[in-house]
């Protein structure tokens, strides 16, 4: 895909358009749409503490930086909030 494309959709996406509006405007298909965006989303962030993910190519994308964090993440969702700076929920 050409970069003026890429260019193209990343800016209909920062303006809060959809895929499937972006695709057709573009004549392209929507999974273009969706991997020319993924490819943008290299500074990733955790969910939870906030640090910079590093992807693997080929594999599965990480939403946190590892099993603590994510487990902590999906603790502080049951109790209702990110722990305080001792790392205990509320």
């Amino acid at each position: 895909m050409r970069a003026e494309i890429k260019n193209q959709i990343t800016q209909m996406n920062e303006q809060g358009i959809g895929y499937k509006k972006i695709a057709s405007e573009l004549n392209i298909s929507i999974g273009s749409v969706r991997n020319a965006l993924r490819e943008k989303d290299e500074g990733a962030i955790c969910k939870f503490c906030g640090k910079k993910l590093n992807f693997v190519e080929g594999k599965k994308r990480k939403v946190y930086c590892n099993d603590s964090c994510r487990y902590d993440y999906w603790n502080s969702q049951k109790k209702g909030g990110k722990p305080n700076e001792h790392g205990q929920f509320e």
